[in-house]
C-alpha cells in the first residue's frame, strides 16, 4: 500500500514531503486547510493509498517520524484511517473535540453547532460523545480517500459559508480565535481541523486504528498524576456509547472535572512560584507596553474616559467610544458587538482577554478597572458612596492631591480584590438566587446556571452552593488584580456561558434590567473568585488580598448612579 505523507511546511522532516502554505495563495487565515485544499483541488488521488497532511510540529508533538507511521500501518493492515492524536488528556477529558475547542476557544462549540444547522446536519454537539477511536484533528489522521472525500466536502461547506457569506455566521467564522497558544488562528481554521472527528464518529463503516501514545515516554510529566485515570475516562465514554446509560456520563464528568481542576491548580502554583521568585530576586517589574509585560492592566469603558488614566493602563473601548486608533470591541471581539447591551461591560473583558493572549504571552498578572471604578491597595478618601457603602468616592479634588498613578498601582500584589459583601431579601441574609429573584428576572439566572453546568464551568454538585452563596465580590473578576492563569480561564468560562445564553435565549429587558446576562456573569465571576481564594487559603480567611473599591466622581458628588 502506498503512503503519501505531506508536512505543511517549507522544509519537511525526514520521510515527509513538503507542502508549503505558500503554494495555496498564502491564505494564512485558513491555516493548514489552505494547503490541503489546494492539494485536493489540483491533484488526483489513489483510492487505495493512504494520505496524511501533518502540521509543521508533528514530530515534536507526537514523537513519531515517517518510519514509525509506516510501521504502525504495517502492524495494523487493511484499515481506512490511522489516528496519531498525541493529546491524550484532551481526548479523554472532553466529551468531544468541540467541547475541548470551547474550553480553549470560547464560542467555537456554538459556532460548530450553527455550522451544522446551516449545512443541514442534525447533531446536538452537547450530546455528542466520542472515545479515542474518533478523536483527532486533521493533522493527525492518515487515511484513504474514503475518509478524505467526506472530510473535504464538509470542510468546503465551511469555506463557502466564510468566503461567500456576509452574515453574522460568516463574521464569526472569520473572527480571530481567543485561544491561548494559537493567537493568530481563526475560528474557521479551528473548525475545519475538528471536522475530522465528525467524519470518524459518524461514518460507522470506517475501519480505524488508533496509535497508543502511552507506549511512548511521557513528554508531559504532569500526566503522571492521573495517567491511569485517562483510560478510565475513555472507558466510561465507551460504556455510554454501548449502553446509552447516562450514569456513565455522570461518572465521567465527576472524574474529568477533578482532573481539569488539578491541572489548573498545577499551572496556578507554577505561576505563583515564578512570581514569588521574581519578587525575591528584586527583578524589575514590567507593565503593559512590551511583549514580555509582567502586568497588563486594562480599563473597560463605553464613554470617553473622565480623567487621564496612568500610562500603564490599556483602555478597551466599547459602544460609541470606539474610534480609529483605539483598542475597540469591534476589532478585538467582533462577535460580541450586537450583544453589548445585554452582556454589558463584561464584553470588554472578552476583548481584553483576546488582546492579552495575542500580545502578552508571558503576562503573570492582569489588572482590570472600569472607567469610574477601580481597586486601590489602601483607602483614599475614606468617604463611602451614599447608597453603596462598599465603595468610597474619589473626586477630582482627591486626584489633585494625590496622583492617580499611585492610587491604581498594585505594587507587587499578585492578587488584589475589593471587600466582600452580602445580599438581603425580606430583611434577611440571602444567597445569590434568592436575591436575584427579588432584584431581577429569576429565569435568567436559572438559564445561566444551566448553561454553566452544560459547559462544565460548574459541576452539577456545585449548583446548590452557587445559588446559596452568601459572600459576594462586587464586580466579580472585572475589578482587581489577578494571577493571569486564573483570570484568563475564568473569563473564558464566563464568555462560553454568556455566548451559549445569547445564542439560545432571545432575552430583551428594558432600562436597568437590560443588562440581564451582565448581572448573571458578575455573580458567576464572584463565585469563581471565591472558589479560587478558598482553594489557596483553605477557607474564607483572604483579607490579606483585600483593597478598597473606589468610585470616581466630580466635585462633592457622593451618590452612585448605575450606568445604563
Amino acid at each position: 500500500m502506498n503512503i503519501y505523507l505531506y508536512q505543511i511546511a517549507r522544509n519537511a522532516d525526514t520521510g515527509f514531503m513538503a507542502l508549503p502554505r505558500e503554494g495555496s495563495d498564502g491564505r494564512e487565515d485558513w491555516g493548514d486547510y489552505a494547503a490541503i485544499r489546494a492539494y485536493f483541488m489540483n491533484e488526483a488521488v489513489d483510492e487505495e493509498a493512504l494520505y496524511g497532511f501533518v502540521p509543521a510540529d508533528f514530530v515534536q508533538k507526537t514523537g513519531l517520524g515517517a518510519e514509525q507511521i509506516a510501521a504502525f500501518v504495517d502492524q495494523n493492515p487493511d484499515k481506512d484511517a490511522y489516528l496519531f492524536f498525541p493529546f491524550t488528556r484532551d481526548a479523554a477529558c472532553f466529551l468531544n473535540v468541540f467541547e475541548e475547542g470551547e474550553f480553549r476557544h470560547p464560542g467555537l462549540q456554538q459556532l460548530a453547532q450553527d455550522y451544522l444547522e446551516a449545512v443541514g446536519l442534525s447533531l446536538d454537539l452537547r450530546e455528542f460523545v466520542t472515545d479515542f477511536r474518533a478523536v483527532a484533528h486533521t493533522g493527525y489522521v492518515v487515511a484513504k480517500p474514503v475518509f478524505w472525500k467526506t472530510w473535504f466536502d464538509l470542510a468546503e461547506k465551511v469555506f463557502e459559508l466564510a468566503e461567500s457569506g456576509n452574515d453574522a455566521l460568516a463574521a464569526r467564522l472569520n473572527a480571530p480565535s481567543a485561544g491561548a497558544g494559537a493567537p493568530q488562528a481563526t475560528m474557521k481554521s479551528l473548525l475545519t481541523e475538528r471536522i475530522a472527528s465528525l467524519v470518524l464518529a459518524l461514518d460507522q463503516q470506517l475501519r480505524i486504528a488508533v496509535f497508543d501514545h502511552a507506549k511512548l515516554p511521557l513528554s508531559d510529566l504532569s500526566l503522571l498524576a492521573y495517567q491511569d485515570q485517562l483510560s478510565e475516562l475513555d472507558g466510561m465514554k465507551r460504556d455510554y456509547l454501548a449502553t446509552g446509560d447516562i450514569a456513565c456520563i455522570d461518572k465521567f464528568l465527576a472524574l474529568r472535572n477533578s482532573i481539569l481542576q488539578f491541572s489548573k491548580q498545577e499551572k496556578a502554583t507554577a505561576a505563583e512560584s515564578a512570581a514569588e521568585s521574581a519578587v525575591e530576586s528584586a527583578a524589575p517589574q514590567t507593565v503593559a507596553g512590551g511583549h514580555d509585560a509582567e502586568l497588563v492592566y486594562g480599563c473597560i469603558t463605553h464613554v470617553e474616559l473622565p480623567i487621564r488614566f496612568p500610562d500603564f493602563v490599556t483602555p478597551i473601548y466599547l459602544g460609541e467610544s470606539q474610534a480609529e486608533g483605539r483598542l475597540n470591541l469591534r476589532e478585538l471581539a467582533p462577535q460580541w458587538v450586537p450583544y453589548h447591551p445585554i452582556v454589558g461591560g463584561m464584553v470588554g473583558n472578552f476583548a481584553l482577554r483576546n488582546h492579552i493572549l495575542k500580545n502578552y504571552p508571558n503576562v503573570k498578572r492582569i489588572g482590570v478597572c472600569m472607567y469610574r471604578k477601580f481597586i486601590s491597595r489602601d483607602r483614599i478618601s475614606g468617604v463611602p458612596a451614599e447608597d453603596n457603602w462598599m465603595m468610597d468616592v474619589v473626586s477630582n479634588k482627591d486626584l489633585a492631591q494625590r496622583t492617580f498613578d499611585s492610587m491604581l498601582d498594585p505594587g507587587s500584589s499578585t492578587l488584589l480584590v475589593g471587600k466582600t459583601c452580602g445580599f438581603l431579601a425580606d430583611g434577611q441574609s440571602a444567597g445569590y438566587l434568592k436575591h436575584y429573584a427579588r432584584a431581577h428576572h429569576v429565569e435568567d439566572m436559572l438559564r445561566f446556571a444551566a448553561e454553566a453546568v452544560e459547559l462544565g464551568v460548574l459541576h452539577s454538585n456545585e449548583v446548590e452552593l452557587f445559588f446559596d452563596e452568601r459572600v459576594f465580590f462586587m464586580g466579580g473578576v472585572e475589578l482587581g488584580v489577578f494571577p493571569a492563569d486564573f483570570w484568563l480561564k475564568s473569563i473564558a468560562d464566563i464568555e462560553a456561558v454568556a455566548w451559549a445564553c445569547v445564542q439560545r435565549y432571545q432575552v430583551k429587558r428594558e432600562g436597568y434590567q437590560s443588562r440581564a446576562w451582565a448581572f448573571c456573569a458578575e455573580r458567576l465571576g464572584s463565585y469563581l473568585l471565591l472558589r479560587y481564594l478558598r482553594s489557596i487559603c483553605g477557607g474564607d480567611n483572604f483579607e490579606q488580598f483585600m483593597g478598597q473599591l473606589n468610585l470616581i466622581t466630580q466635585g462633592d458628588q457622593t451618590l452612585y448612579v448605575p450606568s445604563n
